[in-house]
């Protein structure tokens, strides 16, 4: 039984390396590469490796809580826990092999902490809360009124959490970036082709929507934390308003591969490949300007994608 889960993450790992191309699979490759390089290099410094061990938990944590075969795993494996673990330990080697080359011990033993991922039941994160909050946001932002409702829970308790520790200064950067990286998560399923025609806009107008809307609404749940932040730390106002940006590009660029690729109701196992290379572009500063030539591409490729669904209303 082990031997076919292997087979499938095979096939799994082929068909999405097979949907984003040869040139992005290079650029996948170089830029894999060039993050275990730095991986290696910063780890050697105390600091740096607890917060890549921190880091790398909380990725892990995020993944474990996202991923959708827990049910099949659990159906064909007595032992699916130490197979998942199994898995994250996989997926963690570079930062296992970057702490124990660097004699970083201390924040190695915080990175085994990993194994207490598997212990925790995500079942709530499959249900669906309903409250007034849904009826604030905009009908044509179906993005973000599916996506509250289903982590309606975490995301208050997280956003809470930032407004009441906002004295400490690592707190609302740290809850600003868990709250983008689980808004990014909102873009991932393609809607059904009759709520798209149900806009009645033209691609353009449509984009110019999506783009307008999700700026709008993630501007107002950022602003009150970014005003606590500066309120305390007026100093560095930067480290917020940075933040900010980035994660903003990022959602945005998220927007335009999920169009560029669009099919009705699919979840691309491309589209979230490239939205991880975006990501990984997109927090590393040199790297930035490279998400953004890539979401200005993929806005074109959106446009004329969705020619094809939305032409009668060009």
């Amino acid at each position: 039984m082990v031997q076919s889960l292997i087979l499938i993450r095979l096939k799994q790992l082929y068909r999405s390396l097979k949907d984003i191309g040869l040139l992005r699979f290079i650029l996948l490759i170089a830029i894999i590469t060039f993050l275990i390089s730095a991986l290696f290099i910063k780890s050697a410094d105390y600091t740096n490796a607890l917060y890549i061990s921190l880091g790398f938990n909380l990725l892990i944590l995020i993944i474990h809580i996202k991923r959708k075969d827990k049910l099949f795993l659990k159906s064909h494996f007595t032992n699916y826990k130490t197979v998942m673990l199994t898995e994250y330990i996989i997926l963690s080697a570079p930062v296992i092999a970057a702490l124990i080359a660097n004699n970083q011990f201390k924040p190695l033993i915080i990175f085994i902490s990993i194994a207490l991922t598997v212990n925790i039941d995500s079942k709530p994160q499959n249900r669906s809360y309903n409250s007034w909050l849904q009826k604030l946001i905009p009908n044509d932002s179906i993005e973000f009124k599916s996506g509250t409702r289903r982590y309606l829970i975490v995301l208050a308790a997280i956003w809470i959490t930032g407004i009441a520790a906002s004295f400490y200064t690592a707190t609302i950067p740290v809850v600003m970036f868990i709250i983008g990286i689980i808004v990014l998560s909102f873009y991932e399923q393609c809607e059904p082709l009759q709520i798209l025609t149900s806009y009645e806009l033209s691609s353009k107008k449509l984009m110019a929507l999506k783009i307008k809307r999700h700026f709008q609404i993630y501007t107002v749940i950022m602003i009150p934390m970014v005003i606590l932040f500066i309120a305390f730390n007026h100093t560095l106002w930067y480290i917020v308003a940075t933040e900010y940006i980035v994660l903003l590009t990022l959602h945005i660029y998220a927007i335009t591969v999920k169009y560029a690729l669009y099919k009705p109701n699919v979840k691309s196992q491309a589209a979230q490949t490239l939205v991880a290379i975006g990501a990984i572009g997109a927090l590393i500063a040199p790297l930035l300007p490279l998400t953004i030539i890539m979401g200005i591409r993929f806005y074109i490729k959106s446009i004329n994608n969705l020619n094809q669904h939305l032409n009668d209303y060009n």
